[in-house]
């Protein structure tokens, strides 16, 4: 009976020794990833994840650290294991995800994984900048506008209000600008069309085919 009692004691004392290390695994990473040491951090965050893989912060910690070491893939590969797991912070992994497309210049995806955290919370303030970013890249720039004005309402005091309103204004700009060039063009196709009806209704000879070759500018 004792010896029963024994072995059930140091059982439970082996998994509480267990829990105490991954607690300990995870607060040393945090700390040291707090402190700006990627290396060392990474080294106990990925022992604190063996421990405790339904950490849902020890993903965004690794995820991080990933993007600090310029390893986007390695980034966007454990933020997407942690959106398995995930419960509370989803929108941030979403967010930290399109960061790493939006480094790697691929902008498509980059909306989307904002898009994506924005749906998980609608008031992830920098989710909306930093679409505004991608959409910008994309050439989308009503959508970008729209962003960045959800993101001043947001954050009224952010230090980035005066460049964001002049980039606003530009984008703006931009869009009268290319509205005028669609008109001219537009404008230009249609007086080509009264001009050869124009032209070709005192020639006995001319043929109307039924085709008609146009440059599409895009």
């Amino acid at each position: 009976m004792m010896k029963k009692a024994i072995i059930f004691l140091s059982v439970l004392f082996c998994i509480a020794a267990a829990a105490l290390g991954a607690e300990s695994a995870f607060e040393t990473g945090e700390k040291l990833f707090m402190q700006n040491k990627p290396l060392e951090a990474k080294t106990q965050l990925e022992t604190a994840l063996v421990r405790d893989s339904s950490n849902e912060t020890i993903y965004l910690y690794l995820g991080l650290i990933h993007q600090q070491l310029n390893d986007p893939i390695g980034a966007i590969d454990i933020l997407r294991r942690g959106l398995l797991v995930a419960k509370n912070i989803k929108d941030k992994l979403y967010f930290v995800i399109g960061n790493n497309y939006y480094n790697q210049g691929d902008n498509t995806l980059a909306e989307k994984n904002y898009t994506l955290a924005l749906a998980e919370n609608s008031l992830l303030a920098a989710a909306y900048l930093n679409r505004g970013q991608a959409l910008v890249r994309l050439v989308k720039y009503p959508e970008a506008i729209e962003d960045y004005e959800t993101y001043l309402r947001l954050k009224p005091d952010t230090w980035q209000r005066e460049a964001i309103e002049k980039l606003i204004a530009l984008l703006r700009q931009s869009i009268d600008e290319q509205k005028d060039l669609l008109d001219s063009v537009l404008n230009s196709i249609k007086n080509a069309s009264v001009n050869t009806q124009t032209e070709s209704a005192g020639t006995e000879d001319f043929q109307d085919t039924g085709g008609t070759d146009l440059d599409i500018i895009e």
